[in-house]
């Protein structure tokens, strides 16, 4: 594998613009989801069978509210990340960088403390296959998000390598 191009071959500029617009759909698709939980939540909140959420709605409530506010930070530099894209722009690039990798970070902690809550959540219930598939998932969508960063994150350095040049 080149510096230059993707796991999938195409080049790297390619793989940036596909990663930006994946992700501005998926930002898209998931303000459209928890705007949808938040309205069944105030107009239908006898549907909700999470005891949970009765004692408590107002967490569901920020937790959905907090989603969506990541969700549409996430649209908007995917937006900006697949212009710099396409208009060879390396500033236009870095906040989608950066952003990731914040996101990454929380979401590895995220994980070590969901890791530690299902095996306290095992040793009472027995029950390994459930905590192992959601950890199992969370670990393939870190590894997927950490490939799509270094993908956009080698663009934007050749990018920055070849304006140096010029």
């Amino acid at each position: 594998m080149s510096s230059e191009t993707c796991f999938c071959g195409c080049t790297l500029g390619r793989g940036a613009l596909a990663i930006g617009t994946i992700n501005a759909i998926a930002g898209i698709l998931a303000v459209g989801r928890d705007s949808i939980v938040v309205t069944a939540a105030i107009f239908y909140p006898d549907q909700f069978v999470d005891p949970a959420f009765h004692e408590n709605p107002s967490r569901y409530y920020t937790i959905c509210g907090v989603r969506i506010c990541i969700s549409v930070v996430h649209t908007i530099l995917s937006c900006f990340m697949v212009h710099g894209c396409r208009t060879k722009n390396n500033r236009l690039i870095m906040p989608w960088v950066i952003w990731t990798y914040v996101c990454i970070i929380v979401e590895v902690s995220l994980a070590v403390i969901m890791f530690f809550l299902f095996v306290i959540f095992v040793l009472f219930s027995g029950q390994i296959g459930v905590g192992f598939w959601i950890f199992l998932t969370c670990l393939v969508i870190l590894g997927v998000q950490a490939y799509f960063l270094s993908v956009v994150r080698t663009f934007s350095h050749v990018l920055k390598r070849d304006t140096v040049q010029d």
